[in-house]
């Protein structure tokens, strides 16, 4: 198998400036070239359905497979520098060829060992050139259909936010597999979705909120919208009984609502239906609870003089995600995040607020952003050290 590996790298850097004369391969002309680099991916398919056959040695097949995978992509990423730097002699169908070819064979290894392939590989940046320059125009057409449809510009920037993370050129976050084969469902859904018409009685955000539940937008954006939109909502009720009957009605929308298994925007978060399910249950028990004094929290949280509260040098949003990480892994256990936050308002005032909403706690906690996140991670990465350093 390595010879076959050689013989591709070989065929791979013919072209390069770089490369030692002595190992170029003698190819008069270019179909020469492209049925000697086919014979070579031909090779490799066929030594890998060999391995395949050994099905006692599974994790050795899938480390095989994840080799594979992160050579074909190294191959792929020196071709593109080569070609963006014009350090190479690379003629434009030798480009085409030789990445149609590389990523051919990743595509077989995905189709035929789907249960192997590492979803979590980065895709090569001459992949993604490629696939950014066709979406760009499929994503304004949608873009286009999707308003006139619902009716709603910002429902619509949501619906489209996979896409548009996948062909913003600018950004420097790595695109896996995982996010690639996401996004082209969630491209094939929307295009589906703006060709069909839908009518509500005055609902007309329902039929695309049931879609980014059905594909699992669990990413912060929508949660946040969704939160909102329900808030809007809630404060058009006159009484807390009305209220909470307005939230009851929310939660058995997104419990009928369904989701389809083993797919995220975000991965290993949990789904967005579960998120909301989550908030409206705990906004119903806190209207329950509450009853005609749910008005009176604000001369409860003044109990407590600023003075006298537990200060920390922490964000609003790193503190909520904090409380809500160590109320799911059972730190905390309160049965209630509201009843938790409620605590923390009267009790604890951070570095920029003095005094801390309740519903802006439970809020924010739901709508947690890549930048929170690391932060909340770097803090508690700085409390392991420090524990380190205690003597016994």
């Amino acid at each position: 198998m390595g010879n076959s590996h050689n013989r591709l790298e070989k065929l791979i850097h013919h072209f390069s400036k770089t490369y030692k004369k002595a190992e170029r391969l003698l190819i008069p002309d270019p179909e020469t070239y492209k049925n000697l680099f086919m014979k070579e991916t031909t090779r490799v398919k066929n030594f890998l359905n060999v391995r395949s056959f050994e099905i006692r040695k599974e994790r050795n097949f899938e480390l095989l497979i994840h080799q594979h995978q992160s050579l074909i992509g190294f191959w792929l990423d020196e071709l593109y520098e080569a070609t963006a730097k014009k350090s190479a002699k690379y003629p434009k169908w030798a480009v085409e060829f030789i990445t149609a070819e590389l990523e051919g064979l990743l595509m077989f290894m995905h189709k035929r060992y789907e249960f192997f392939f590492n979803l979590d590989e980065k895709v090569p940046e001459i992949s993604l050139k490629h696939i950014r320059e066709s979406l760009k125009e499929s994503v304004l057409k949608l873009r286009i259909q999707l308003v006139k449809e619902c009716g709603n510009e910002a429902l619509a920037t949501l619906a489209l936010m996979p896409l548009k993370v996948l062909i913003n050129s600018e950004s420097k976050k790595k695109i896996t597999y995982r996010h690639l084969f996401y996004s082209k469902r969630i491209e094939k859904a929307l295009s589906e979705f703006s060709s069909e018409k839908f009518t509500g009685n005055g609902c007309t955000d329902k039929p695309m909120i049931q879609l980014m539940v059905l594909m699992n937008y669990n990413n912060p954006e929508t949660c946040h919208f969704l939160i909102n939109r329900i808030y809007h909502q809630l404060e058009m009720a006159e009484s807390i009984a009305e209220k909470a009957d307005r939230l009851r009605f929310f939660l058995k929308e997104f419990n009928q609502f369904k989701e389809k298994p083993h797919l995220a925007f975000k991965p290993f978060s949990a789904s967005l239906k579960e998120q909301m399910v989550e908030w409206i249950s705990e906004e119903i028990i806190y209207y329950t609870q509450k009853g005609p004094f749910a008005g009176n929290t604000e001369t409860e949280d003044k109990a407590v003089k600023n003075e006298d509260k537990l200060q920390l040098a922490l964000s609003v949003e790193v503190l909520a995600m904090f409380v809500r990480a160590a109320k799911d892994n059972k730190i905390i256990l309160n049965k209630h995040n509201r009843d938790v936050f409620k605590y923390i308002s009267k009790h604890i005032s951070t570095k920029h607020t003095e005094t801390l909403s309740v519903n802006s706690l439970v809020r924010k906690s739901y709508m947690t952003t890549d930048r929170t996140k690391k932060i909340t991670i770097d803090f508690l990465h700085d409390l392991i050290k420090t524990i380190h350093q205690y003597e016994e």
